[in-house]
């Protein structure tokens, strides 16, 4: 005998609900989303419309009706939560508004409404088909085991359904007061249009496998165990906002056989890789990007510095061209001069993906530059650039939203004072010393707050920075200004500018923090201006010589990526431990002791007192 629709579509309103919060997500397509926002509401409010129509406002529905009204709650308040679910834009940080409190207090009542609804349903056909048996009792009773079968094999394929689809959404619930446990909404924002496969391998100990090998570090092991937890649950957050991103985690000290395809790495390591475009430009098959965290202070930017790897990673390929017009070193006369070439600069560059090429008097420089450079490095120019290249350059920044990388040579005669001066500096060719024993040899320590900064690693190391010059500001500079100029690195207060070039620190002379790299950006910011400059007073620290320095090689990768990647990773907040700490005067000691010691026992023991005395009262009167 078929159901009748009175007994059907109960289930069929619940389960377009609990289908809806499963399917809800694989839905992209703004037209496809209407469409299946619209079925899921027709088939949600089938039963009330059809027992309506059918039989009318009635008594005895009541509460099928109030079941209904939080069903579609639980509906509406989803659809509510997902358009809150902004897109980030630049200079708005999201999270420090209402609407994540907002769309949290939303899930809530979501989960609430929806559990009422599933109760209600299924208390109302128990109860209903209670008092049919009562009616029926010998026909009940012989059905009995066959309806608890069928019953069964009906909820089993939907459990089944239902675990799988769990797994695979992996929802999860951050109960910590600081969202410890869960990307921002705007690293879910970043990641969920990522096009790309991209793989995060990430290299830590199990728990069990904390000792290490025989010969290793066990104490740093432990260590990596400790921070393990945490990184699973951000890399398992990345993963399930996006199908295209795979993660794995292997034992660099244990799994060796898994190692080929890395070379030498050690624990401790998240290396986030994507397939490139194209080979053509480099024999490596895919980009990538290393993340360190081997301790718990490194969590706090890990979120941060992962998606922008994941960013740096996925990137369309960029063209980027070298000049060699004006004695960079780039250009032909280093290439006898094994220690001066930048070829692993150049590597690296590849290996992220950038096609590199030159840009000299062959390829029509500095009459025109070519339509599809995305970016111009200069390396250490020693020659002046010509009136034509110097308004070539500004045209490729300010016109065109060109990027510019640019490494002065202090010994050479192009100081670029027509572009400082714009931005109201100037530059120093005198050399600074750190220690007397190594002139021109510095360690720059200090990075000013900058979003392209916040994304280095080990900043207490610094940046080995030899035989360079420095920038001051130009008092005397024409106004207004056409840059403005904010700081990247500077030497740090250890430094001294030797002026009389004797090696040694003269009375006159003074220690003092030098500005070292600046980023130049344009005055006027209005309309979809993006085109910066980054300039470094040295080209020393990029060479080959110098560049396998552990934060040289960071921060020219850096001075790179950092200029086209989106804005709003900067504001991805820190997951800051934060431990309140509340301190109390002696008085306020004194107060907490009385009502402790006195005040608190006393009230328990009056109103047991009153409870005794109130029930003997009451025995006697009885009596």
């Amino acid at each position: 005998m078929l159901l009748s629709a009175d007994r059907i579509l109960p289930f069929v309103s619940l389960i377009s609900l609990f289908a809806y919060f499963l399917f809800d997500g694989m839905v992209v397509d703004p037209k496809r989303k209407i469409i299946f926002l619209g079925v899921v509401f027709l088939f949600l409010a089938s039963d009330t419309i059809v027992r309506a129509f059918s039989k009318g406002i009635r008594k005895e529905d009541q509460n099928r009706y109030i079941a209904a009204v939080f069903g579609i709650a639980a509906f509406l308040l989803s659809v509510l939560r997902d358009f809150l679910d902004l897109k980030p834009v630049a200079g708005f940080n999201e999270e420090v508004s209402s609407i994540p409190k907002i769309r949290e207090f939303l899930l809530l009542c979501v989960v609430l409404f929806s559990l009422v609804f599933l109760l209600q349903i299924i208390l109302l056909e128990i109860g209903k088909s209670s008092l049919e048996a009562q009616s029926n009792l010998a026909k009940s009773k012989s059905s009995l085991l066959q309806n608890a079968v069928l019953g069964f094999l009906f909820v089993l394929p939907i459990l089944v359904a239902v675990n799988y689809f769990a797994i695979k959404r992996n929802y999860n619930f951050d109960l910590s007061s600081q969202g410890k446990f869960s990307l921002s909404q705007i690293s879910r924002n970043l990641i969920k249009p990522i096009s790309e496969d991209v793989t995060i391998t990430a290299f830590y100990p199990r728990p069990l496998e904390a000792d290490g090998p025989a010969n290793g570090d066990k104490l740093a092991a432990f260590a990596l165990t400790r921070v393990r937890p945490d990184i699973e649950i951000l890399l398992d957050q990345i993963k399930s906002e996006n199908s295209h991103i795979t993660v794995q985690f292997i034992n660099a000290d244990v799994e060796v056989d898994l190692l080929k395809d890395f070379g030498q790495v050690s624990n401790g390591t998240i290396y986030v890789r994507s397939k490139k475009q194209s080979l053509l430009t480099s024999t490596t098959p895919f980009a990538e990007e290393r993340v360190i965290a081997k301790e718990p202070k490194d969590l706090e930017d890990l979120e941060r510095k992962l998606v922008g790897a994941l960013l740096n990673v996925t990137t369309e390929q960029k063209k980027v061209y070298f000049t060699v017009a004006n004695g960079e070193r780039y250009g032909v006369s280093f290439r006898a001069l094994p220690n001066e070439q930048v070829n692993r600069f150049v590597s690296s560059l590849q290996f992220l993906n950038f096609k590199v090429a030159e840009l000299g008097f062959a390829q029509g420089w500095p009459s025109k530059l070519p339509e599809d450079a995305e970016m111009l490095v200069i390396l250490g120019p020693t020659v002046p650039f010509s009136k034509e290249a110097k308004e070539e350059l500004t045209k490729f920044v300010l016109e065109k939203n060109g990027k510019i990388l640019i490494t002065m040579e202090p010994k050479g005669s192009e100081d670029f004072s027509w572009l400082l001066q714009s931005a109201g500096l100037k530059f120093k060719s005198t050399p600074l010393i750190e220690r007397e024993e190594k002139p021109g040899f510095i360690i720059a320590k200090r990075f000013p707050d900058h979003r392209l900064t916040d994304l280095l690693q080990k900043k207490d190391m610094g940046i080995l920075f030899p035989y360079s010059g420095y920038l001051e500001n130009e008092t005397n500079a024409p106004t207004p200004f056409v840059w403005k100029s904010e700081t990247l690195l500077e030497s740090g207060y250890d430094v001294y500018q030797d002026e009389n070039k004797n090696g040694k620190m003269d009375p006159t002379e003074k220690k003092e923090s030098k500005i070292l790299s600046v980023v130049l950006s344009p005055m006027s910011l209005t309309g979809d201006k993006s085109g910066k400059i980054i300039l470094h007073t040295g080209t020393t620290w990029i060479t080959d010589q110098f560049i396998p320095y552990v934060m040289n090689s960071q921060f020219s990768t850096v001075s790179i990526t950092g200029l086209f990647q989106d804005n709003i990773v900067a504001e991805i907040p820190l997951k800051k431990e934060e431990v309140d700490t509340i301190s109390l005067s002696d008085n306020q000691k004194l107060v907490a002791w009385l009502i402790g010691v006195f005040l608190f026992p006393g009230f328990i023991l009056a109103v047991g007192s009153y409870f005794v005395y109130t029930r003997r009262k009451h025995s006697l009167i009885e009596v």
